[in-house]
């Protein structure tokens, strides 16, 4: 039995065919263009093939300036280098990546989740790569936050415990390894109790903003001014010669700390404070050592009258 003839197509039908597919193709154009989410693609040596608007607004070029230029023409050698060698891996290796972007911009940098896939043609080679980004930037910004409310204090933007450990930690190991001293100081603001129960939480939460900024101001940038818990403040000298430089530094901050504390919209505050001092490799080979013996000493130093000065001394048993 003979099988039937195929259908030949007319030239009218491919007519309809070709217009259908040119809508088609059309309607997926226009999608891609009023997309809100960059959309571009490239050719193998790095020109732009295709851009969408969103993709044009957020590097500030018109994206007739864009197709047919090449990705180096847009953003700096470094930027474009990072960014092309992704595409030049799915050229390679014919499968999807999905990858981390940054958009340095004057407004403020934007963050984007790009997806990169490649584009086969008729013979199954990658004709071009298309890029599908999403912005992340208020997710970026908010995981920033987190991560830093994580590691410093909320009031005074010091180093909370937990970021002060690390810190501490990481200035002992550099002492061992460059055979150097470092000093602890642990503060704590004399009767600031009576400041909260007299004046208010609102002003005790100011004052504590001034002693957050005072104490900065008495040492070094390579120091390190943390905050641990309500009035107690802990700093670490790395790097120091001899016990005296502790001593200086803790009476520098003794000093400023008793000057009058002029606080927006309230009374002027007084306070003075009690300071003691531990030093590694002598008082202590670890953080928890070293931080047990300087609040110890702090305490000598309340005990003695407050507004003074210790330096731990390790008790002797005869």
């Amino acid at each position: 039995m003979k099988s039937k003839p195929a259908k030949r197509t007319t030239k009218a039908e491919l007519i309809v065919e070709l217009q259908a597919l040119q809508l088609i193709e059309k309607e997926y154009r226009l999608l891609l263009d009023e997309s809100s989410d960059p959309i571009f693609a490239f050719y193998p040596d790095g020109r732009y093939r295709y851009v969408n608007q969103a993709f044009a607004n957020g590097v500030g070029f018109e994206r007739a300036n864009i197709i047919g230029r090449k990705i180096w023409d847009i953003f700096s050698r470094d930027e474009a280098d990072k960014r092309f060698v992704v595409v030049k891996w799915v050229f390679e290796n014919r499968e999807t990546r999905i990858v981390e972007v940054r958009v340095p911009r004057p407004d403020g940098d934007r963050f984007y989740m790009t997806t990169v896939k490649p584009i086969l043609d008729v013979c199954g080679e990658v004709d071009s790569v298309i890029c599908i980004s999403k912005d992340i930037t208020d997710r970026k910004v908010m995981e920033e936050k987190l991560a830093h409310m994580a590691q410093y204090d909320g009031l005074t933007n010091l180093p909370n415990r937990l970021l002060f450990s690390d810190r501490l930690q990481h200035a002992i190991s550099e002492a061992i390894r460059n055979r150097t001293r470092l000093a602890l100081l642990f503060i704590d603001l004399d009767n600031f109790k009576t400041v909260n129960d007299t004046s208010g939480h609102e002003v005790g939460d100011l004052l504590l903003q001034g002693v957050a900024k005072r104490l900065q101001t008495c040492v070094r940038k390579s120091d390190t001014v943390g905050r641990i818990a309500g009035d107690e403040f802990v700093i670490v000298l790395p790097g120091i010669e001899d016990d005296n430089y502790a001593l200086a530094v803790a009476e520098k901050i003794r000093h400023s700390l008793c000057q009058p504390f002029e606080l927006d919209g309230c009374q002027s505050q007084v306070i003075s404070t009690s300071i003691g001092i531990a030093i590694y490799p002598d008082h202590g080979s670890n953080g928890i050592e070293l931080t047990r013996n300087a609040d110890y000493a702090m305490y000598q130093a309340k005990d003695s009258g407050r507004n003074g000065i210790k330096l731990f001394k390790p008790v002797t048993t005869r």
